[in-house]
């Protein structure tokens, strides 16, 4: 519940996303709050539909990049996948990307800034 309350800070604290210059992301929780804002702007959704980041170690991620499966609430009493992706976020940019081969990170389309 904290990362979560932290999470809905730092969205807060970012920049207007209509702004189109992009911010280099320090962190997989600054990551974490970039990859939300981005998705859920683009599927119209609520940021409080995530719940959290599965975030990729990284040892094991592509280098540049934050990668992480973004995870929704289960609503139900029994849930089966709550996985809304896979996403990496540029470290230099802080563009979002999906992830469209997990088993060697290969990128697919960029999510677009829509709010």
């Amino acid at each position: 519940m904290l990362i979560r309350f932290a999470n809905i800070i730092a969205l807060l604290a970012l920049p207007s996303a209509s702004c189109t210059t992009t911010q280099s992301v320090s962190s997989a929780e600054a990551a974490c709050v970039v990859a939300t804002a981005r998705v859920t702007a683009q599927r119209r959704l609520p940021t409080s539909h995530v719940a959290f980041c599965d975030d990729v170690s990284e040892a094991d991620s592509l280098a540049g990049y934050y990668v992480m499966a973004l995870r929704a609430h289960c609503l139900e009493e029994l849930c089966g996948s709550t996985n809304m992706g896979w996403f990496a976020v540029q470290r230099a940019s802080g563009e979002v990307f999906e992830v469209d081969d997990v088993a060697d990170w290969k990128l697919g389309r960029r999510v677009p800034d829509v709010r």
